[in-house]
């Protein structure tokens, strides 16, 4: 293995259930060979399709876009320069892997060359001419996207929108689809020796991610004798392994609610919109003009020109509804776009030895960009923290921006979509250095949020505050997150299942993988018995026009078993009576609960249902919002052809090509683990096709997708594993839900598709022996 022959790469690679590769090999470029190669044969149109988009070519091969989006993605790549800092990045990392990588991409384009002489690339994209050799350089320019993953990646429409107001007033402000959605959902557990039956570790792992697109998972084992053994998942046209295990430690990452870049708000130079106050004295943006080719209809391509610029804090954005003023305008910084160690990182986790060595990479290279990190070794240590790459303010600037949170109406709806906005013309709000950062402007690592234990932690999303009942992680900047907030339904639902398997001090990768999917509904269970008992004796009421018996709809939520899953009567009305309350009312009383957030029994509170108010039927016919709720869920259900007592299998599923798969799993609302919705906050940037659209539904869709004929499920449970760290090596099992393979050709497309559906993980193959005898194994030896 590694170098033969005349060969420069060679791998072996071993394939077992659902189509997951064992890849040895003998040197580092071998095991990029190996990894390249397996995976660009599940899924290299969608890796070439990323490799257009950040040279800033979608425009070229496919047209302006709707609403200009090509244009306005190609121009934003252009601005953000990933391509002219590739170089960097490549002369910046270590040897190895610039060896890894080195195979990665030798692997991709040998899969490229063998797929177009025997014709198997999907009917979509076959022949096309974006489908071509890459560079070492066009990988590293991705890895930068990868890094921007929750920052600079979601901008780029109104990056490449960011024209200044000329002689005939502002641009028009940028499209709301511009703006990419936020990250916000994954479950992670770290038990430790006071937990398990044996007494070592145990890392549950549950990320939430988009079933179609670019940042979908690809499960592998990768094996180079004396260096590598590591088991686990790898975002698509990422060589090594982000998230997974070895034969000593664990880990599960969940996006951090902190913050990877800011916004600041510019106050302008009157007569000059490109100029701006900074304290006492008066700056100049720079600009820069930027050509792309833009295929046009008659099939030519012409060149387009636009001037884009920068503020001295960086790129100018064009933000939906506000644009660039005359007045004001809106800038943006980003913590990760210097940061050149992200694979070393990565893979420097996936080396370790025990607990010590895995916080040691947090320490010596400290490149995470965006999540927490849960994890657990042999010994039974468990650890978390959020060391994801955040900005440094100074501690006014940090009170500054809590009051900004509570006075600036701006600041507040940013914030609650995951933005954190500064005031760009206020000296003292910029990023300070400090000794011992990975880059300018950002907190050290050994000022990150962090704490270890022997029994359990966990993170669902919400900021780093409150990882076990019992811990308070206190004093970080608010750019972390915020501390002593409510927490979602999802972190309390979190929280006190691990702290009851904890509790038993027995658990098994299985018991714990049977209650992330057991699909218990925490909103349920603190509200259930009480809406049945307000709504029974509603009778009937009107809505849009329509009768709703009430109470007929509360005798079927009576009998719902409380969970989500394929046989449950009931879910899909509790999910849409839930979406009958604003978000804001499912974390503190109101509406919906009575007893309000106490910051001192966090996990507890809010609970009970509010009081019904006092009738008043000449102002509103139906003035108690329960009633007003469940009316208008058997109402939402029926208008999408659902009748109230509809299962969830009969008005939920996943697409596999042309196959209907039902699936169970649920939203924020229901306050269950295994989040499964038609939305998510992980927007893709990715071009491969779909199923059609659904016609939507007014007021519901974009709360819970429900859409004409019920709910295509696009976004959720990925991978999944539980894996024990015992002393005869990891015990795990798991299952990547939407499989392996983008193709839908593939049989590997679907079955991971049919096993979560089925509730029913496999083993995850670790030991040589347990490989060998799988049942489903090939093997071939790849080189090039």
């Amino acid at each position: 293995m590694g170098e033969q022959g005349d060969h420069r790469f060679t791998a072996d690679i071993r394939w077992t259930t659902h189509g997951v590769p064992h890849i040895r090999a003998g040197d580092w470029g071998g095991l990029g060979f190996g990894q390249g190669w397996a995976m660009a044969r599940d899924h290299l149109p969608t890796i070439a399709d990323q490799l257009v988009k950040v040279r800033g070519e979608r425009a070229r091969f496919h047209g302006a876009g709707s609403e200009g989006a090509h244009l306005a993605s190609d121009f934003g790549y252009r601005a953000l320069g990933l391509v002219e800092r590739a170089p960097a990045l490549r002369d910046a990392q270590p040897p190895h892997i610039r060896a890894l990588v080195s195979g990665f991409v030798a692997g991709y384009d040998t899969w490229l060359a063998e797929a177009t002489a025997t014709d198997v690339l999907p009917r979509w994209c076959a022949g096309a001419p974006w489908i071509r050799p890459a560079t070492e350089l066009d990988f590293y320019a991705y890895f930068g996207d990868i890094a921007l993953l929750a920052s600079g990646r979601n901008l780029v429409g109104i990056i490449g929108r960011a024209e200044a107001p000329g002689p005939d007033g502002p641009a028009p402000a940028a499209p709301l689809t511009a703006l990419g959605g936020n990250v916000e959902a994954s479950n992670g557990w770290a038990f430790g020796r006071e937990a398990t039956a044996s007494g070592h570790g145990l890392v549950m792992a549950n990320p939430h991610f988009p079933w179609g697109g670019e940042a979908r998972f690809w499960e592998c084992h990768l094996t180079l004798p004396g260096e590598l053994d590591a088991y686990g998942v790898a975002l698509l046209g990422a060589p090594g392994v982000q998230m997974g295990f070895n034969a000593d430690i664990a880990w599960a990452h969940t996006f951090s609610r902190g913050h990877r870049f800011t916004l600041a708000r510019l106050d302008l130079v009157p007569g000059t919109p490109t100029s701006y106050r900074f304290g006492g004295e008066e700056r100049s943006m720079t600009a820069a003009t930027h050509t792309v080719g833009c295929l046009g209809d008659d099939g030519t391509v012409v060149d387009v020109l636009r001037t884009l610029w920068a503020s001295h804090h960086g790129p100018m954005v064009n933000l939906p509804l506000l644009g660039w003023g005359l007045e004001q305008a809106y800038t943006y910084r980003d913590a990760n776009a210097e940061n050149r160690d992200v694979f070393a990182q990565f893979l420097g986790m996936a080396q370790a030895r025990n607990m010590d060595g895995f916080q040691r990479v947090f320490t010596e290279i400290g490149a995470l960009p965006w999540v927490n990190t849960l994890a657990a070794d042999r010994t039974g240590r468990a650890w978390y923290t959020d060391a994801s790459a955040t900005p440094n303010l100074s501690p006014a600037a940090q009170q500054r921006y809590r009051e900004r949170l509570r006075d600036d109406f701006l600041a507040a709806l940013l914030v609650d979509n995951g933005v954190a906005l500064l005031d760009g013309s206020e000296p003292g709000d910029e990023w300070i250095d400090e000794p011992g950062a990975i880059a300018s402007g950002l907190i050290p690592p050994d000022r990150m949020p962090a704490v270890e234990r022997t029994d359990y932690l966990v993170n669902a999303n919400d900021s780093h505050w409150l990882p076990h009942p019992e811990v308070r992680l206190e004093g970080h900047s608010p750019l972390h997150g915020l501390e002593r907030t409510p927490q979602t339904l999802r972190t309390r639902q979190n929280l006190q299942a691990a702290g009851r398997l904890a509790a038993t001090g027995t658990l098994t990768p299985a018991i714990v993988l049977a209650e992330v999917l057991s699909n218990a509904s925490l909103s349920a269970e603190l509200l259930r018995d009480a809406v049945v008992s307000r709504c029974t004796g509603a009778g009937t009421v009107e809505v849009e026009g329509v009768a709703v018996d009430v109470g007929a709809a509360a005798t079927v939520l009576a009998g719902w078993d409380g969970r989500v899953d394929l046989g449950s009567r009931g879910a899909l009305l509790w999910r849409e009576f839930m979406a009958g309350f604003e978000p804001k009312a499912f974390v503190d009383a109101g509406p919906l609960f009575a007893e309000p957030f106490d910051p001192d029994d966090p996990v507890a509170t809010p609970r009970g249902l509010a009081a019904e108010p006092d009738a008043d039927p000449d102002a509103d016919p139906i003035a108690d919002p329960v009633t007003r709720a469940l009316a208008g869920a058997v109402h939402a259900l029926a208008t999408a052809g659902l009748a109230a007592d509809a299962s969830v299998a009969e008005g939920q599923w996943v697409q596999r090509g042309a196959v209907r798969v039902p699936a169970h799993g649920g939203g924020e609302g229901e306050g269950i683990l295994n989040v499964l919705t038609p939305i998510g906050a992980l927007t893709s940037h990715a071009l491969e096709p779909g199923p059609a659209r659904l016609e939507p539904l007014a007021g519901r869709t974009g709360r819970t997708g429900l859409s004409i004929g019920g709910y295509r499920c696009t976004y959720g449970t990925s991978f999944v594993m539980a894996v024990e760290l015992t002393d005869d090596g990891p015990v795990g099992i798991g299952l990547l839900a939407y499989g392996q393979s983008g193709d839908d050709r593939s049989p590997h497309h679907r079955d991971g598709t049919d096993a979560y559906a089925a509730k029913a993980p496999r083993p995850l193959l670790f030991a040589d022996a347990d490989i060998e005898a799988d049942p489903n194994l090939e093997r071939r030896t790849v080189s090039g």
